[in-house]
């Protein structure tokens, strides 16, 4: 339900402790505050697929379709005023999958039946702590990456598919963790933030292993006390917002078969939107400037609105995919392996269109189809569902 966790992220990412209107507040009092909040997602999808998940070389399709849980959450968040320039606060997340709820505890009793680790509050989304104030925000922990925040976001924060970015490229949730930002206040329109994702000799890294459909090598995390760099900076002047991102992946390196390590490279991007009453109008351009090979560079021009039209959003996107040839081993693995890892430069052309519609302040249904252009049709689907809120 990425549409209403849109305004959070932006309170966060402004260092401010915005609370929803649903967020149950059960203590206030000497300048500390706990709220609870979450959702319940139940949504039914039908997606084309590979007819084994497990092996992308394989030349068959399989539409598949199920009942699943959309991100389904429980979350915490506190403040305390420690003077009156100064404010500490932390944010927790679980997610848990209300589809197999009931179940996981019968799995759990099993000791042959692992699918226990698919449900309870088994998963964490965002969680963090830090420092508010007249200085600005500073801040540590796991969150959305400034890219996802500043530059896909506006064009694209759905409640299912979403248009392909960079960080599904770097390796997802990988790319969220172990961070330490600082952002500043707004004089007059203008914020910056500056940032590292610091990943120690002391980390799991069995956990990011990016076997991608390369033929060879693998994408890894830096096991050598590595920290990257990332910032951007935004403006807002009347309904509009210039922004402009900069990551330089540094924790992120490409494993060749003959064990040489390579870089995994650069991101850059920048966004410009404008919020004229309940339309907002995006436009976002982000480049990866691949360092893993020497032919990987991807560019994705987008455009995307969303309108409340009073009971609800209608809202779509559009994004062109501009790779260089070894990046279809990240984007269209099917076309790459069908090439042997020959694959000429592509041209992708993504659609996004959906609508939701409130039965209450509080609940909303949504329905949602996708069309990726990739080999095969993998990817392409619709997909509906319920969200209460609270």
């Amino acid at each position: 339900m990425k549409k209403t966790l849109l305004a959070t992220a932006i309170a966060g990412v402004l260092g401010t402790l915005a609370t929803g209107a649903q967020a149950a507040t059960v203590y206030n009092q000497d300048g500390s505050k706990l709220d609870v909040y979450g959702n319940v997602q139940l949504a039914f999808r039908s997606i084309e697929g590979y007819d084994d998940s497990d092996d992308t070389s394989d030349h068959g399709t399989d539409s598949y379709s199920d009942l699943f849980d959309n991100g389904s959450t429980i979350g915490f968040r506190g403040e305390h005023i420690i003077n009156p320039g100064l404010t500490g606060y932390f944010r927790a997340e679980f997610e848990f999958n209300a589809d197999q709820q009931k179940g996981y505890y019968a799995a759990y009793d099993n000791p042959d039946d692992q699918s226990f680790t698919e449900s309870g509050l088994s998963r964490g989304d965002q969680a963090y702590l830090g420092l508010t104030g007249n200085f600005g925000d500073l801040r540590i922990g796991s969150w959305d990456s400034l890219f996802d925040d500043w530059i896909a976001d506006p064009i694209s924060n759905n409640e299912y598919f979403d248009n392909t970015d960079a960080q599904s490229d770097v390796g997802g949730t990988a790319y969220e963790s172990d961070k330490i930002t600082y952002t500043s206040p707004i004089f007059s329109g203008l914020q910056f933030v500056v940032g590292t994702q610091y990943k120690g000799d002391g980390e799991d890294y069995n956990q990011y292993d990016y076997d991608a459909a390369t033929g060879a090598g693998e994408f890894v995390l830096d096991d050598d006390n590595s920290a990257s760099f990332f910032g951007g900076v935004r403006y807002t002047m009347a309904g509009w917002t210039l922004a402009a991102v900069y990551d330089d992946l540094n924790n992120f390196e490409y494993i060749s078969a003959a064990g040489n390590e390579h870089d995994f490279g650069k991101l850059y991007g920048a966004n410009l939107s404008y919020q004229w009453d309940t339309l907002r109008v995006a436009a976002k351009w982000g480049h990866q400037d691949a360092k893993w090979s020497d032919d990987a560079d991807v560019d994705r021009y987008g455009l995307g609105a969303r309108w409340g039209y009073g009971n609800g959003d209608l809202y779509g996107s559009y994004q062109y995919v501009d790779a260089e040839g070894d990046a279809a081993a990240l984007i269209d693995p099917r076309r790459f392996n069908d090439d042997n890892g020959n694959t000429s430069d592509q041209h992708y052309n993504e659609f996004i269109l959906g609508a939701t519609y409130n039965l209450s302040s509080q609940m909303y249904v949504f329905l949602e189809g996708a069309k990726y252009d990739r080999k095969d049709n993998i990817g392409d689907g619709v997909s509906t569902g319920m969200v209460y809120s609270f």
